[in-house]
């Protein structure tokens, strides 16, 4: 994970990779962990894992909608209308546990 600053809170879970949620005193920002492979013309064996920022957000719940739009663009093709809900409804699930978690805490 990169250098983060003193005064930024680290939001990170599993269910969340590749992405997880910095916090500090202006935003939440959703950050996309990137591990280059030798298939980019640009790599040279690899290379170091770095963040992508893909957002920044006034609220938590905002920033989860964000990972949750992300992660259903998954580039894969589906062969039927079903399976694509299937993943939606999954990522849907997911995200409202934890919108829903953070309401009870609130």
């Amino acid at each position: 994970m990169p250098k983060v600053k003193k005064n930024t809170t680290v939001i990170s879970d599993p269910l969340l990779d590749p992405f997880y949620i910095t916090k500090d005193d202006m935003c939440y920002t959703v950050n996309e962990r990137i591990t280059p492979n030798g298939n980019h013309f640009r790599s040279k064996k690899g290379g170091k894992e770095y963040s992508k920022p893909q957002g920044y957000y006034t609220n938590f719940s905002m920033a989860l909608e964000k990972i949750a739009y992300e992660k259903l663009h998954t580039r894969k093709e589906y062969k039927d209308i079903i399976e694509f809900l299937n993943d939606y409804k999954q990522i849907e699930k997911t995200i409202k546990q934890y919108t829903d978690g953070i309401r009870g805490i609130i």
